[in-house]
């Protein structure tokens, strides 16, 4: 005959494996989302890249190097972009560019989405 401590543990660990199948599972589907995205991304830059070189006439060695210059443009050359906190116009704390408001004195912030 199995105790009630014994009971209860096996409760709990059937329960815990139970949560974990499910979070496994919203992963998986939000990795799907993020998946799907980022092929409409690359797709949308291809066809960028592809316009800006047939009717423009920019070359990939251009491309290249702009594309060098703006991953620079934070101190180093890691093929990210990051941009780093802000100023509050206000009080002129620093707050990070994805806050709407400075934390410290409620100002309305507005960010440029190219800076």
């Amino acid at each position: 005959m199995m105790s009630l401590f014994t009971f209860l543990e096996a409760q709990r660990a059937a329960e815990s494996a139970a949560d974990a199948a499910g979070q496994a599972r919203r992963a998986r589907s939000d990795t799907a989302g993020i998946e799907t995205r980022m092929d409409r991304v690359v797709l949308a830059v291809e066809a960028l890249w592809s316009l800006l070189r047939d009717k423009v006439g920019i070359t990939e060695d251009e491309l290249a190097a702009r594309m060098n210059e703006i991953d620079l443009s934070d101190g180093k050359l890691d093929g990210k972009v990051r941009k780093g906190a802000v100023s509050c116009p206000k009080c002129s704390r620093p707050i990070s560019r994805r806050l709407p408001k400075c934390i410290y004195c409620g100002q309305a912030i507005v960010h440029d989405p190219f800076v």
